[in-house]
């Protein structure tokens, strides 16, 4: 039988231990400062990325989980309150979707760091304040603190804020959009791309590492803008609510199980599903895609840089063009280039721009490349748009054949009958410039739906012009599309 004393210096012997390990790793360090945190087999997988991109074996890393499984207590708060008692020289910044919530996540850091059970783990990460100051004037408030006696700090903001003049060493973006609306609003969706680009990323130096965590609602969120300009750069680890697939070393779940069925049970996710399955694609499984699918998903495209063509010899080169019919519609003018009876996406532009802005472009473009003909969609104003574009050529000294086409036939139905001779014969450019008129076109073709409204068909519809211009000239014979 264990005396008193002895058993109180058991527990003291069982609590080293813990905080050993809440040194060790971050699922240990949040049991040991939030005593009744509730562990699911996600969390600890999720901590285990978060500890690699702690110890710098991630530099880049993007999290995405359903909401309400525990994505912010591990990255937002647990972490960076640990990654300043490994290293209180760390400069720290974490944005949100608003200032109000970002400020929330401050404070709950500086309770943990304030906490008993923190100071026993960390013995040098403190702030001013709670009794202990330092020699200068620490700064502590709701938006940042500084680290006592060292350089370390953390600031938080909303998307949209400003960090000018703060390096930052470690970037975290939690959930950059407050809801779905957010999300789909092309306009939000740009600001927060603007401000990424323009103020966090601004900030970052050689060695700064990012995390962003969100749960995906578009598949041009900022995770879905950033991982289709930079994909390599980054390290992705994916939660989806449902299991699909087989049991893998990432996921270790059998397929068709719950991410954490305590909290978010397999019934009530099957309920969530059934009620709008395209919100539970994105929202839950992380999966954003059109409600209705794409005709021109970009894993179904031929694709290639222009080194890979550099040395091959071209049959010849044609173009389409595609007038702005409406005030928001694109001018879309596509280059192609036939090499081995396949035509390659060389060249294009795609812009909102007025016509006195783009037909000079068109002009240049021609005589570029000097194609064999080009297509001019001549519905509206299109046929007196091919006659200027003619005189102007012959003004500078050079001859096009250019070939209005008044077309008929329904539009969606055009595209849909030529889809699969698009997929199998053109070829589309994977070395084009993010937010290029390349990558628009790109982004407008690739997210076209096969049902339900699309904003914009400008891209797919050009791509058919030209398409539809080989199958009925001498230039079918020389691809051999049938």
């Amino acid at each position: 039988m264990l005396t008193d004393n002895e058993l109180l210096e058991l527990e003291e012997l069982l609590k080293l231990e813990q905080i050993d390990k809440a040194r060790g790793n971050l699922i240990d360090f949040t049991k040991w400062t939030f005593s009744n945190y509730e562990i699911s087999d996600h969390h600890r997988r999720y901590a285990n990325a978060l500890d690699k991109f702690s110890r710098g074996e991630i530099k880049n890393l993007m999290v995405f989980m359903p909401p309400q499984h525990g994505k912010s207590e591990l990255c937002s708060r647990r972490l960076p309150a640990k990654l300043l008692g490994d290293n209180p020289e760390l400069r720290i910044a974490l944005a949100s979707y608003n200032h109000s919530f970002a400020s929330k996540f401050n404070r709950d850091v500086q309770r943990i760091i304030d906490s008993e059970e923190y100071k026993r783990v960390y013995l040098d990460t403190r702030l001013t304040g709670k009794g202990f100051r330092g020699e200068n004037n620490w700064l502590r408030n709701s938006e940042e603190f500084e680290v006592i006696n060292h350089r370390g700090s953390f600031i938080t903001v909303g998307v949209g804020g400003g960090l000018t003049g703060r390096p930052v060493d470690i970037g975290i973006i939690d959930d950059p959009y407050k809801d779905a609306a957010d999300a789909w609003s092309p306009t939000i969706r740009q600001n927060v791309q603007d401000w990424y680009d323009t103020v966090f990323k601004t900030r970052l130096h050689n060695d700064s590492q990012q995390l962003i965590t969100l749960t995906r609602w578009h598949q041009e969120d900022l995770a879905g803008t950033i991982l289709k300009r930079e994909s390599e750069e980054w390290y992705v680890v994916i939660f989806p609510a449902i299991k699909i697939g087989p049991p893998t070393e990432d996921d270790p779940r059998e397929e068709g199980t719950a991410l954490w069925e305590s909290k978010h049970s397999l019934k009530r996710l099957l309920s969530i599903k059934k009620q709008n399955s395209y919100v539970f694609e994105s929202m839950y499984q992380q999966n954003p895609k059109p409600a209705e699918g794409l005709l021109f998903p970009i894993e179904e495209l031929n694709r290639f840089t222009m080194a890979d063509i550099k040395d091959r010899n071209s049959d010849g080169i044609i173009a389409a063009i595609d007038l702005a019919d409406k005030g928001e519609d694109f001018y879309c003018m596509l280059i192609g280039s036939i090499i081995d009876r396949k035509v390659y996406i060389i060249d294009c532009i795609f812009t909102q721009e007025p016509v006195e802005k783009t037909e000079p472009l068109t002009i240049a473009m021609l005589d570029k490349y000097r194609p064999n003909k080009c297509r001019i969609e001549s519905n509206g104003a299109g046929e007196m748009y091919c006659r200027s574009l003619k005189n102007k050529c012959r003004e500078k000294g050079f001859y096009v054949r250019l070939d209005p086409v008044f077309t008929t036939a329904n539009k969606e139905t055009r595209m849909l009958l030529s889809s699969g001779q698009i997929k199998e014969h053109m070829y589309f450019r994977s070395d084009y410039t993010y937010n290029s008129q390349y990558g628009k076109f790109m982004d407008n073709l690739t997210g076209y739906t096969l049902q339900g409204k699309n904003e914009h068909d400008d891209a797919p519809d050009t791509a058919t012009a030209l398409i539809d211009m080989i199958l009925k000239s001498s230039y079918r014979r020389r691809t051999d599309i049938k």
